[in-house]
């Protein structure tokens, strides 16, 4: 029983108060070196999908600040990569800009979904930076 209330009083504060403040947007500042390579790109945000699905960095072989533009259009997205712990709400028709820099190798699954993390059902983006 004390399960169920537990229960009923976190769904309460999210419905109140909406996801974002048990799950609050991440973005870390980039301080990035002068000698960084600097990369941007423009995605959109829609039917809870990221287009382009693919971004490939090539760093050269150093760090890399990352500019990445998103409009969401039509409905609430969320904006994550999760194994770079970033994630940013978007609000219908909402352009945000998340930077970060790219220090290491490797390919990192990204989303725009409905709810602060991607699940099994999501479609799901891959980021490889090289």
């Amino acid at each position: 029983m004390q399960r169920f209330w537990i229960w009923l009083l976190a769904s309460s504060v999210m419905v109140l108060t909406g996801c974002a403040t048990l799950f609050p947007d991440t973005d870390h500042p980039a301080g990035a070196p002068p000698e960084a390579k600097r990369l941007s790109f423009t995605m959109i945000a829609r039917n809870y999908r990221c287009e382009p699905s693919v971004i490939a960095i090539d760093r050269e072989g150093r760090s890399a600040l990352v500019k990445v533009t998103i409009r969401s259009e039509g409905a609430r997205h969320v904006f994550s990569i999760p194994d770079l712990e970033i994630r940013r709400y978007l609000d219908p028709d909402q352009e945000a800009t998340v930077e970060f820099l790219a220090e290491r190798s490797g390919v990192f699954e990204f989303g725009c979904t409905r709810f602060p993390w991607i699940s099994p059902l999501d479609h799901k983006g891959k980021l490889a930076i090289r």
